[in-house]
C-alpha cells in the first residue's frame, strides 16, 4: 500500500463523514450521560431533604408520646390503658406512636439506595462515554493534521 492510498483511505469523503457523524453522536452520547449524573444526583438530594425531613418528625411524634406518659407511668394505646412498667416497653411505646413515620422513613431509606446505585451506573456510564469521546477527538485530530499536510504539499 503506497503512501496515497493510505492517505486516502484515511480522508475519504465517506471516511470525513464518518468521523463528523462519529463526533456528533459522541456529543449527544456523553451529553445523555451527563445529564443522567445530574438528574440522579437531583433526586438524591430530594430523598435526603425527605429523609432528614421524616426524622424530624419522628423525634416530635415521640417527644409529643412521652408527653403522654402520665405519672404513673401509663398512657392509652388504641383506646386502653397500658401500663408502660420499664424502659423497653416505654421504648416500645415510642416506636409503636411512630410506626407509620418509620415505615415511610425505612421506604425512603431503599429509594436513596437506589439512587445511589443509578448514580453509580450514570457515573460509570459517564466515565465510558468519556473515553469513547478521547478517541474519537484523536481520530479526528488525525485526519484533521493529514488534511492540512496535505494541504500544505503541492
Amino acid at each position: 500500500m503506497t503512501n496515497a492510498q493510505a492517505y486516502n483511505a484515511m480522508i475519504a469523503p465517506e471516511k470525513l463523514l464518518s468521523v463528523s457523524n462519529l463526533v456528533d453522536a459522541t456529543i449527544e452520547d456523553l451529553t445523555a450521560a451527563g445529564e443522567a449524573v445530574e438528574n440522579a444526583y437531583g433526586e438524591r438530594a430530594s430523598l435526603v431533604k425527605a429523609i432528614v425531613q421524616l426524622e424530624g418528625a419522628i423525634q416530635l411524634t415521640e417527644a409529643e408520646a412521652f408527653m403522654q406518659i402520665d405519672e404513673k407511668n401509663g398512657v392509652i394505646v388504641d383506646d386502653k390503658p397500658v401500663k408502660l412498667a420499664n424502659s423497653e416497653m416505654r421504648d416500645m411505646y415510642r416506636r409503636y406512636v411512630s410506626r407509620d413515620l418509620r415505615k415511610e422513613l425505612t421506604e425512603k431509606q431503599a429509594d436513596l439506595k437506589e439512587i445511589e446505585i443509578h448514580i453509580f451506573k450514570a457515573k460509570e456510564r459517564y466515565d465510558e462515554s468519556k473515553v469513547v469521546a478521547d478517541m474519537v477527538i484523536a481520530k479526528a485530530y488525525v485526519q484533521a493534521n493529514l488534511l492540512k499536510f496535505l494541504a500544505g504539499r503541492d
